[in-house]
This record gives C-alpha cells, structure tokens and sequence, in this order.
C-alpha cells in the first residue's frame, strides 16, 4: 500500500480542521494541529467506482446483536459547542458484537451525523450512523451505514422522537432492538482510516454497508435541526490507500477475477502450452502453417 510519510492535508481540510482547534485550548490545538500534518491515513473518504477494488469473498461480518437492550441517549455536545451529537451507549457490553477476519470486536455505542461524513460517487446522504466496536486490546472498527430519506423507522422511533436537546440532558431506552440497526444484505466498502473527530486517531478499521437505512424526513429534520451548521468532517485525501468491496457491480477498475475465474485461467492456459508442444513435436504441424 503506497501512502506519503509527509501527508499534508488539503485546504478545505485544513479549514474544517480549524473550525475544531477554535473550541480547544491553544496548546491543545498546537499540538493537534501538528499531529494532523503527519497523519496520512484520516476519515471520512469519498467511495468511488474507480477507487475500489472488487473481492468477491471478503471475510464475513458475523454480528451478535442482543434484540431487547437498554440504552442510554445523551447529547455530548461532539465536536464543538456549536454542534451537537446524539450517542447511545450501550448499557450491557455484552449486547452487541461483531467478527470478521477471525477477531471480535464488542459494540460501545452508535451515534448519528448529518449530513453523512463518507461519500458515495460524490453523492451525500442526508445522514449516516456508526456503531463504534473495540476489540480486547481496544482496537477500534467503526461500522457505517448511510440513512436515506425513506419510510418511518419505528425501531429507531424511541430515540429519535425523544432526542436530548442538551449536554445535561439524558434519555433511557429500555428495550431496543440492536438488529434492526443491521441490514439483511451486509456488502460493503472497507479500508484502514481514523476517527473522524478530534483528536482524529488513526489505525481505525472502518466497514461501511452498503444498504442504506430508511428514516422518515422528520426523523432526519428532528436531528439535523440540533446543529444547523451541520456536524460532519469534510472528506480526507485517499492517500493511497485501498478500498475493497464485496457490491457486484460497483467497481470499474483493478476488479480481481473471482477464484473460479483464476482455475478456468490457469487450466486453459495449461491446456494450450499441452497442445503446442505437441504440434511442434509433430513435423505436420510447421508444414500446416501459411
């Protein structure tokens, strides 16, 4: 994977960026700031057709989700004080969790942005969800859903007709359904990026679904209308980095063959150097040529 130990970030990154620093304490920012112009591998990205690679049988995502759990809602008021995020921290750890690659990762908690931090093709949705997991040595996989404008949610009904308008504010969900969070269709987009609020830590391993996840247009406007300034980080440079999927169809470019494809390659190719060196074992062969 080519990446430049010298990232510089990009003017408009720069400039979000700077929207953070204001809410810090001098030092604090210093210290990011310059963190942040070695950093080469931030979050979100824009997924692209021709930034992808297809892998037909990507490790799957096992999820262990608990259908009846208690959450508790709070606005933390992430990341700056004009800008507001609605978290549901899950009470029991043990409710949710996820393996993929041969690791479990247990699920904290899942928060909401809007508009959606990760692109697709350019195109932005008009919200997107994460559910954060950590594995035991609390390495972090972020798992991403874009939400569209679409039927009601009634799972999600229970947070978002009670959202906590303030910092102080707290709201219990007793029973809530972590499945209904999860499509039945678990394509993907996956690559290695960070947090995408301060302090912006990299290492995070981040699946993003494909399915989007439908909610009415007054769920969307009940949470958008908290930050009116939007509270989204503007897309980060690829810098080299690799971006699998698993969606048919998406990829235009670097696509590799499906394992069939590679044997049926092979054997053919096999077959023709048989017969080739057959014909030119054979006197009649070069006589046959014209």
């Amino acid at each position: 994977m080519n990446k430049s130990f010298y990232f510089k970030l990009t003017q408009s990154a720069a400039l979000v960026s700077a929207v953070f620093f204001c809410t810090l304490p001098a030092a604090q920012a210093d210290t990011l700031a310059d963190n942040l112009a070695a950093m080469e591998a931030q979050s979100p990205i824009n997924i692209t057709t021709n930034n992808t690679t297809f892998v037909k049988n990507l490790s799957p995502l096992l999820f262990t989700l608990n259908s009846d759990t208690q959450l508790k809602v709070i606005n933390n008021g992430s990341p700056g004080v004009d800008k507001t995020a609605a978290r549901a921290n899950l009470v029991d750890p043990g409710a949710g969790s996820v393996t993929v690659g041969g690791d479990t990762y247990r699920l904290s908690q899942f928060h909401f942005h809007a508009p959606a931090e990760h692109l697709e093709n350019g195109y932005k949705f008009p919200m997107e969800m994460h559910m954060v997991f950590a594995d035991s040595k609390n390495n972090l996989l972020v798992v991403g859903r874009w939400v569209e404008e679409g039927a009601f949610n009634q799972a999600l009904d229970p947070i978002f007709s009670n959202l906590p308008q303030t910092v102080t504010d707290t709201l219990t969900v007793d029973h809530f359904n972590l499945n209904a969070l999860i499509p039945d269709n678990l394509n993907s987009f996956r690559y290695d990026g960070s947090l995408t609020t301060p302090p912006f830590s990299e290492g995070v391993k981040w699946v993003d679904l494909a399915q989007p996840l439908d909610m009415s247009a007054a769920q969307i406007n009940a949470f958008s209308s908290l930050f009116p300034n939007g509270d989204a980080r503007e897309i980060q440079a690829l810098n080299g980095r690799t971006i699998l999927t698993d969606v048919p169809g998406f990829a235009t470019v670097a696509v590799v063959p499906e394992p069939e494809t590679y044997t049926m390659l092979l054997a053919g190719l096999g077959l023709i150097g048989f017969m080739a060196r057959r014909r030119l074992v054979n006197g009649g062969f070069m006589g046959s040529v014209a």
